[in-house]
């Protein structure tokens, strides 16, 4: 956002992005979809805005600050127990709360390549749950939960699986739950070190 947005309507035109994007996706979403979830008016938006992609880049930048603070403050200090967290988080089901913003996120990323606006709040989104998944992985291995692996390749693996998981499992509703679900676990139950 903006550095001259109030930090609570940068929240609020965030929250308001946030739900018209879950709900109408990129290609349908218009000012008028978002002016319609934001609890002042439309002119409010184009005073700290000005276009519908600049308000979609301060709810990426926003939602980043969000996503590394949520997965960094996993309460617990056991990095299996951490990372079996946030893969939760990362690995959506159809229908549950945030489900639509992961879809929404997956058809930014398809439009990034042709969209400077788009292209680096993604990958400050990305970057963030990238790093946030590497530092678990790191902890776990210097304190001896995880065997040596490379954190940075185990982290691209898992957002990779992640990101690629909601596509063909929340958007088009693919029965792979179960299999994806027993799929993260047991890769984070190959990084367990032996005892």
């Amino acid at each position: 956002m903006t550095d001259s947005v109030p930090a609570d309507a940068e929240a609020e035109i965030a929250q308001a992005v946030r739900a018209a994007l879950a709900e109408h996706g990129y290609a349908r979403l218009t000012t008028a979809k978002i002016a319609a979830e934001y609890p002042k008016s439309e002119a409010g938006l184009y005073y700290h805005f000005d276009s519908k992609d600049g308000m979609i880049a301060a709810f990426l930048e926003f939602a980043a600050g969000q996503l590394g603070e949520e997965l960094a403050d996993i309460d617990t200090d056991d990095p299996e127990t951490r990372l079996r967290a946030a893969c939760e988080s990362l690995f959506r089901l159809p229908g549950e709360e945030g489900a639509g913003v992961h879809v929404a996120v997956m058809e930014l990323l398809s439009h990034a390549p042709h969209n400077e606006t788009l292209r680096g709040p993604l990958q400050t989104l990305e970057s963030a749950t990238l790093e946030t998944l590497t530092e678990i992985v790191a902890d776990g291995i210097e304190q001896g939960t995880f065997r040596p692996v490379d954190p940075e390749a185990t982290a691209a693996f898992l957002l990779a699986a992640a990101d690629g998981s909601t596509g063909f499992h929340v958007a088009l509703g693919m029965d792979v739950g179960a299999d994806l679900r027993a799929g993260w676990e047991a890769y984070v139950d190959g990084l367990v070190a032996d005892t």
